[in-house]
């Protein structure tokens, strides 16, 4: 099942074609609707991410700035077991994990770990993240491109139980949830476009309109200092050039190849996602782990 989305964007971002997991439902319920059959994903492996060009994009209004979205009272605490996520809505077995683990698939590379198709045993999927292959899902984490905490800070604090449900599990949005290395998505935390952005150079245009998008289909706030970096990022990929968190430009070494890891080993040797002792010999591909420059 495909259909085009529109991918809110900010100052002239893309609007994109991308399939969709179910038919969109609205952000106020659970998505209801199953799947007939897991569509290709745009990020799936095979399909090169490219930064789109501006004859690509389409201007829409964008969101307000806020007050800095870390300014939550006390008692809106985040608590992660206030946005129950990985439900099986559809009740055909397979939870929002699965059905994304699915969806995002090389075509035909799914082998199930049951007769009823429940769980799945391995697969092929690339990450929009590090461009890395994966084929083991328990080395991969789902994504909310929007964290959790994150939107609980920018608005979420506010909601019904049901809604957060809603937001944590939503199939409609091909850019909301995304299959990704564990280390990578935990290298990224719950921090926002202004502290972080994929190590994937290539990726780092469509993750902004992503970003931007996701927080305008839910009503998220925009603090002053994100969308600075929205705007500068925007003018980046107008022409051509490569986002830049402001750390990076503050650091030469920033640009050299394997900066943004997802681990630093300052004593052994990077291996997959992790550090090993320098006598070890790493049998896992390579990951986002790197050197450490001292």
């Amino acid at each position: 099942m495909h259909r085009s989305i529109l991918r809110v964007v900010w100052l002239g971002l893309v609007a994109c074609a991308a399939p969709s997991r179910t038919a969109t439902p609205q952000p106020t319920a659970a998505p209801t609707e199953p799947r007939e059959t897991p569509p290709a994903h745009a990020d799936a492996v095979g399909d090169e991410p490219s930064i789109a060009t501006p004859e690509a994009r389409a201007p829409v209004t964008t969101p307000e700035a806020h007050a800095p979205i870390d300014d939550v009272p006390a008692a809106s605490a985040y608590d992660r077991s206030d946005w129950p996520h990985w439900i099986d809505a559809d009740r055909d077995c397979q939870d929002t994990r699965t059905e994304v683990l699915l969806a995002e698939a090389e075509p035909d590379s799914v082998v199930f770990a049951d007769p009823r198709r429940c769980a799945i045993a391995r697969g092929r999927w690339r990450c929009p993240y590090t461009g890395r292959v994966v084929t083991d899902p328990r080395a991969l984490d789902v994504d909310h491109l929007v964290p959790l905490a994150h939107a609980h800070a920018a608005g979420g604090h506010a909601w019904s139980r049901e809604r957060r449900t809603a937001y944590a599990n939503d199939l409609g949005d091909p850019d909301h949830l995304v299959v990704v290395v564990a280390g990578a998505n935990r290298s990224k935390g719950q921090r926002s476009i202004v502290q972080w952005l994929p190590p994937d150079d290539a990726n780092r245009c469509v993750y902004v309109a992503a970003w931007i998008a996701v927080k305008a289909r839910w009503g998220l706030q925009v603090d002053a200092e994100e969308r600075a970096a929205a705007d500068a990022f925007a003018a980046d990929c107008r022409e051509g050039r490569i986002p830049r968190l402001a750390a990076e430009l503050a650091d030469p070494a920033a640009d050299e190849p394997g900066a943004a890891c997802c681990r630093v080993c300052r004593s052994g040797q990077p291996c997959g996602d992790s550090c090993i002792a320098a006598d070890k010999t790493c049998r896992k591909p390579p990951g986002c782990a790197c050197r450490s420059a001292g």
